[in-house]
C-alpha cells in the first residue's frame, strides 16, 4: 500500500498520544524517582566530598552504573509498551480499523518513546552535572563538564535505540516481553561483561559496543579492558554495528507486528 500524505496527521496524532501516555503512566513515576535518585546523591556528595579525585570521578562513575541501569529499565518498560499497551488496552483493534500502515504506526510510537526517554534521562543528567560542575575541586571547568554530559547523553541515546528496538521485537513476539527483556539486559548483558568471558562472546552483546563508545574520562583503564576484552573495536565500527543492530531489530519488529494476528 502506497504512503498517503494525507495520513501523516494521523501518524503524528498517534505520536502525540503515545508521548502523552508515557508521562501519565505508573512506570513514569518509577523512572522519575530513579532519575531523582542520582540528583539527591549528587546534592549530598556535593557537600560531603573532600577529595578532588572522588569529585572528578563522581559523574563518570554514577553515569556508568546508575544511569546505565535507568537506561536499561527505560528501554524495557517503555519499549515493550509500544505494542503491549495497545494490545492490553484494546487500542490496536481501533487502529487496525483505520487506513494506517502498521509499520508507520510502530515507527511513530517508537519515535515518541525515544523522544520521551531521552528527555527524561538527559534532563536528569544535566541537573546532576550542574550540581557537580560548580564544585571548587572539579577539573576543566563548567563548559567541559556540560560537554561531557552531552557525550554521555549521546551514548545513552544509542542504548535506548538499540534496547528499545529489541524490546519492540519482544513485545511483538512474546506474551511477557518485560520478563524476557529484563532477562536479557540484566542477565546476558552482565554475563558477557564479566572479565573471564572471551572477547568473541562479548561481541554477541549490545553492551560491548556501547562500552566501546562510552567516554573513558576518569574511569580506570582496567575496567574497560575487562568489559571489552583483549582486542577492542574502534569507535566508528562500534557505532556502525549499533546502528545496524537497531535497524535490523526494528525491521524484525515491524515484520512480526504486521503479519501477526493479535487476539483481542
Amino acid at each position: 500500500m502506497a504512503i498517503n500524505s494525507r495520513s501523516f496527521p494521523a501518524y503524528f496524532a498517534l505520536f502525540k498520544v503515545t508521548f502523552r501516555q508515557m508521562f501519565w503512566s505508573r512506570r513514569t513515576v518509577l523512572i522519575l524517582l530513579g532519575c531523582l535518585l542520582p540528583i539527591v546523591i549528587a546534592l549530598v556528595f556535593r557537600f560531603v566530598a573532600g577529595s578532588g579525585g572522588m569529585v572528578n570521578r563522581f559523574i563518570p562513575q554514577i553515569t556508568l552504573i546508575l544511569y546505565g541501569l535507568l537506561v536499561n529499565l527505560c528501554s524495557i518498560f517503555y519499549g515493550t509498551a509500544i505494542i503491549s499497551d495497545e494490545i492490553d488496552g484494546k487500542g490496536l483493534m481501533y487502529l487496525q480499523m483505520r487506513p494506517l500502515r502498521k509499520s508507520l504506526m510502530l515507527l511513530s510510537k517508537f519515535a515518541a518513546y525515544i523522544l520521551g526517554t531521552v528527555a527524561i534521562i538527559a534532563t536528569s543528567h544535566l541537573i546532576l552535572t550542574g550540581i557537580m560542575a560548580t564544585h571548587p575541586k572539579i577539573e576543566k571547568g563548567v563548559f567541559f563538564q556540560f560537554g561531557m554530559s552531552l557525550r554521555y547523553t549521546g551514548t545513552m541515546t544509542l542504548a535506548l535505540l538499540a534496547y528499545g528496538a529489541l524490546a519492540a521485537v519482544l513485545a511483538a513476539r512474546f506474551k511477557n516481553p518485560v520478563l524476557w527483556g529484563l532477562l536479557f539486559v540484566m542477565g546476558w548483558e552482565n554475563i558477557t561483561a564479566a572479565p573471564l568471558i572471551a572477547t568473541a562472546i562479548k561481541r554477541l552483546s549490545v553492551s560491548h559496543y556501547l562500552f566501546t563508545l562510552f567516554p573513558r574520562y576518569k574511569l580506570p583503564r582496567s575496567m574497560f579492558n575487562d568489559f571489552l576484552g583483549a582486542s577492542p573495536l574502534s569507535a566508528w565500527v562500534a557505532l556502525i554495528i549499533i546502528c545496524i543492530v537497531t535497524i535490523v531489530l526494528l525491521y524484525v519488529a515491524i515484520r512480526i507486528f504486521r503479519e501477526r494476528e493479535y487476539l483481542m
